[in-house]
């Protein structure tokens, strides 16, 4: 394609906003925002330049001469107007077409009209085509003008009868709580989870959230969307424990209408950056409120290729000409995804499904219009490396060397050191940010070393990877103590649940050491000292346990378990029997299980008997206590949590 000459451009001056003459749609010139832009929710992007082009010269020279700027002999993608259907030159960067909201690369039917562009047979089918175009974009009306619009008109008009269009209640706004309340969460989201997932515009945001009215009938059904999902990812967060209990028991219902809105068959207008903000925030809300939590994964997929669909994964400056709020928006955007998906993997045991040669998007800005902290930039400095890692982590194929696992490990505890580093130096070095960014990164030490922690025990040539993985195993123990991020650990899937799936196993190995270490009174002296500081924390892991079935996790067993290993290792440095202490920890567990679930089911019959609060009839799962007793087979046990189909409100 590099043979291919450079999209047309007109000469007549330009009235319309660059958004709708990138789509060739009539513009209205409504400002600050036009009509079309407003309806397709792409305020961000409409602008208007009245000076948009220079007189075009041509030389006998350079005859095919119709770009405006070119500087050392490559085109500059911000002079390319991108018209749908129109190829992206080589020089840009891009071989591909774009179409609206969706780029295409060269396998596209789309390029093959740009590729017998210039064929004198075809010139009388382009010269037309071309006036046809002019027409539709509000050239002077005639006979041919008139059935253009009419056409539009029933194109419109049969699209807006699809049982999709109206998937969205028109009471969406009644789900949202008191103003008061959306104003807390609104700033309660900002600051916790928007500065590593950089997913709204601040500044934007905030200007439809407070100007915009709370009718259905005059505010954009998106927007709407996401102020939903948004209370339903602060919701579990807030200060008041009956704000909580509200916001858990609307959670199910507001995800099931954004799933429902986005899987809508066949709908183009999905394909917007509105519609990747409520896919991010549908994943986010789905983990914090643990619904579905365990499938995230293969959302994430889909969110993926969608993003790709619409050319987040191609530099914004490739793309033609955008304003610079929406070219950060779509950097942000793209690794937000790119994070998401590489969490969801390390949590399914999956491959991320992206390499580093798949995009050439430059990372976000650590600039921030806010003073908040902004880590997106920090974590996406180790991208690239936890991408390579969680390859090696999930392989299903040969089992890398120790001394890959090493290399790797290294690298990943430079990244953290490095992050830490630049965590220090922000604006606030403690409270949420801070920990959900911490947590995102170490992580992945835990699981790169997971493995080999464990072969330690027998073999000490992997005792790094045993230091390695209680290291990050009393990091992940350590955000207990942020009074907020504790309200995400106890009531969310996914990430939130490393302290128990892989954390807990670590530290209570490293509590039982091996029978020989136990052999004089003085070994044992020293080893309950040393012990001591671990075992408060074994203790707070439990007691986390306990608190993830409290606040509904239906999964007894791994309170049951990690209950019994605590025994096992409390009746050791008592030199009580471990067998009647493990029994006897194992009975009264269950006992509290039960009386917890009990009262759940107590509940949510009360709430159920209550009109409009489920959409679903909801019945208690049964208990499982089919386990086996034997301690040394708890190393074999499924620590996965079930999802939740409520949430238990949290204590203050």
């Amino acid at each position: 394609m590099t043979d291919l000459q450079p999209p047309r451009k007109r000469h007549r001056q330009a009235f319309s906003c660059i958004e709708c003459r990138r789509r060739k749609v009539k513009c209205d010139r409504a400002r600050p925002c036009c009509g079309q832009c407003k309806a397709l929710d792409l305020t961000a992007a409409c602008a208007y330049d009245d000076n948009l082009r220079r007189p075009i010269t041509h030389t006998p020279s350079s005859p095919r001469q119709n770009i405006d700027v070119e500087i050392n002999g490559s085109l500059r993608a911000a002079d390319i107007e991108a018209t749908p259907g129109s190829t992206i030159p080589s020089s840009s960067g891009i071989r591909g077409a774009i179409s609206k909201t969706r780029v295409f690369g060269s396998g596209h039917w789309m390029n093959t009209f740009s590729l017998m562009e210039g064929l004198s047979t075809l010139e009388p089918i382009g010269e037309c085509f071309h006036a046809f175009s002019s027409i539709a974009n509000g050239a002077p009306s005639n006979e041919v003008a008139e059935t253009i619009s009419e056409c539009k008109r029933l194109a419109q008009m049969i699209k807006q009868q699809r049982p999709s269009r109206r998937s969205l209640p028109a009471d969406l706004h009644l789900y949202l709580p008191s103003r008061t309340i959306m104003d807390e969460l609104v700033q309660l989201y900002f600051k916790t989870f928007e500065p590593c997932y950089g997913i709204l515009d601040y500044s934007s945001f905030m200007a439809r959230y407070t100007t915009g009215p709370e009718s259905s009938e005059s505010t954009d059904r998106s927007h709407l969307l996401v102020v939903l999902l948004l209370m339903t990812v602060a919701g579990p967060l807030h200060n008041e424990a009956s704000v909580r209990s509200v916001m858990a028991a609307k959670a199910r219902t507001s995800i099931d209408i954004a799933q429902t809105w986005l899987s809508a068959p066949l709908e183009k207008d999905r394909l917007s950056l509105s519609a990747l903000q409520v896919n991010c925030l549908l994943l986010l809300s789905r983990q914090v409120n643990l619904v579905g939590s365990d499938l995230v994964w293969i959302s994430a997929g889909s969110l993926l290729r969608m993003a790709m669909q619409m050319g987040l994964h191609q530099d914004p400056d490739l793309l033609g000409r955008m304003d610079t709020g929406e070219k950060n928006l779509r950097r942000r955007l793209w690794y937000t995804i790119i994070e998401m998906n590489l969490q969801a993997a390390i949590d399914a045991g999956m491959p991320p499904m992206v390499t580093d040669e798949d995009f050439n998007t430059k990372p976000p800005s650590d600039m921030d219009d806010r003073e908040l902290p902004n880590f997106q930039a920090v974590l996406a400095k180790s991208l690239s490396l936890r991408v390579r890692a969680t390859k090696v982590i999930n392989s299903m194929q040969d089992e890398p060397s120790y001394d890959r696992i090493l290399e790797l490990g290294s690298k990943l505890a430079s990244a953290c050191s490095e992050a830490a580093r630049a965590i220090d130096r922000s604006t606030s070095t403690r409270g949420f940010a801070s920990s959900f960014c911490s947590h995102l990164l170490r992580r992945f030490p835990l699981s790169l070393h997971y493995r080999y922690a464990i072969r330690a025990k027998p073999n000490p040539l992997y005792s790094h990877s045993r230091h390695a993985c209680l290291e990050a195993a009393l990091d992940l123990v350590s955000f207990l103590e942020d009074r907020v991020y504790c309200r995400a650990l106890v009531s969310g899937g996914g990430m939130f649940r490393d302290l128990i799936t892989r954390g807990a196993l670590v530290i209570f190995l490293e509590l039982n050491p091996d029978a020989e270490a136990d052999a004089s009174m003085f070994t044992k002296r020293r080893n309950r000292a040393r012990q001591e500081v671990l075992l408060v924390d074994a203790r707070r892991v439990v007691q986390y346990a306990k608190d993830r079935v409290l606040h509904g996790d239906m999964n007894v067993k791994t309170y049951v378990c990690l209950s019994m290993m605590l025994a096992q290792v409390e009746a050791r440095l008592n030199d009580e029997p471990s067998e009647t202490v493990i029994e006897r920890a194992m009975h009264e567990s269950l006992v509290v299980c039960r009386d917890i679930l009990q009262t759940t089911a107590v509940s949510l019959a009360a709430d159920e008997a209550r009109p409009g609060l489920w959409t679903n009839n909801l019945t208690p799962p049964n208990m499982d206590f089919n386990f086996d007793s034997d301690f040394g087979g708890l190393f074999d046990l499924d620590f996965t949590a079930s999802d939740l189909p409520f949430q238990w409100p949290m204590s203050s």
